[in-house]
């Protein structure tokens, strides 16, 4: 087979006629392949694959735009996207503020505590920088990944030695060059509750406090976008999310979190912080 070929080898390859891909292309810009100088499509051995996992969504129930959608943003998440540049991207008008380390804290472990006390089956996901980050709360992800439907972090594991993509969480190793290996994100995701925390450390003189400049929202559409780009990451890392998770991911971005959901975790943030205050106090 040569590198590339007609959208006819496509349709052998896929079992799709070469009507249905055209069609698919004029609703969706589906599959894309690339155009010649003379204005002929050409297609390649990862276009067979993005349309056989149409397909397999299709015998799952998923419904084919939605198959579509979930199959482009899982490609263009596996190429290693920063989930931070991503929301900045999809959702302009939430606006970045820059926080210390001490504020991100409880914001992340407000929206776990959060995530724990619902039970309710959540995808819970974090990136970490380093994999000792991760070590320092492995007890709270161990627990997280108890309940949930499925749990992965990402981080630096000391060179992919500490990695272990079938773990419960599935601890992920972050390639050379990843935008991630920068960022801390907690992204929380069910039928009735979403939240994400997204930042990335800006860089500081040597011995000057950590800022980081980050996201923080319960909007389901933003947390349903970070959590495509993790686990389009996880995924390249080996990990094998169940079908449960794909099918979450696929769904249009519904049901958003409540008012009083929200002002729990607010609640939970202020609690936390005015704990650690009267710590520092004494």
């Amino acid at each position: 087979m040569t590198q590339d070929f007609s959208i006819g080898a496509l349709a052998d390859r896929t079992g799709v006629t070469p009507n249905v891909l055209r069609t698919w292309e004029n609703r969706f810009g589906f599959p894309t392949g690339r155009r010649t100088a003379t204005g002929h499509r050409r297609f390649t051995e990862v276009d067979v694959l993005l349309v056989n996992e149409v397909l397999a969504a299709r015998e799952r129930g998923v419904p084919l735009p939605l198959a579509v959608d979930a199959v482009l943003q899982r490609a263009r998440h596996e190429r290693g996207e920063s989930v931070h540049a991503t929301l900045v991207r999809e959702f302009p008008d939430l606006r970045p503020q820059r926080l210390g380390k001490s504020v991100l804290l409880a914001a992340s472990h407000a929206i776990e505590d959060e995530c724990l006390a619902r039970a309710d089956r959540s995808v819970v996901l974090g990136t970490f920088q380093e994999g000792h980050e991760y070590a320092q709360s492995r007890h709270r992800w161990d627990e997280l990944a108890r309940t949930a439907t499925w749990s992965a972090v990402l981080a630096d594991f000391d060179d992919g030695r500490e990695a272990d993509p079938a773990a419960k969480p599935a601890r992920c190793q972050l390639p050379d060059g990843s935008p991630m290996r920068r960022e801390w994100t907690v992204a929380v995701l069910s039928q009735t509750f979403a939240a994400v925390l997204a930042a990335w450390e800006v860089p500081s003189p040597e011995g000057r406090p950590s800022t980081y400049e980050a996201v923080i929202t319960m909007r389901r559409s933003a947390a349903l976008a970070a959590a495509r780009v993790i686990v389009g990451a996880a995924r390249s890392a080996g990990a094998t999310p169940p079908q449960d998770v794909d099918e979450l991911l696929a769904a249009p971005a519904s049901g958003e979190t409540t008012l009083p959901d929200a002002d729990r975790v607010l609640l939970r943030v202020l609690e936390r912080m005015d704990a650690r205050q009267k710590v520092r106090a004494r």
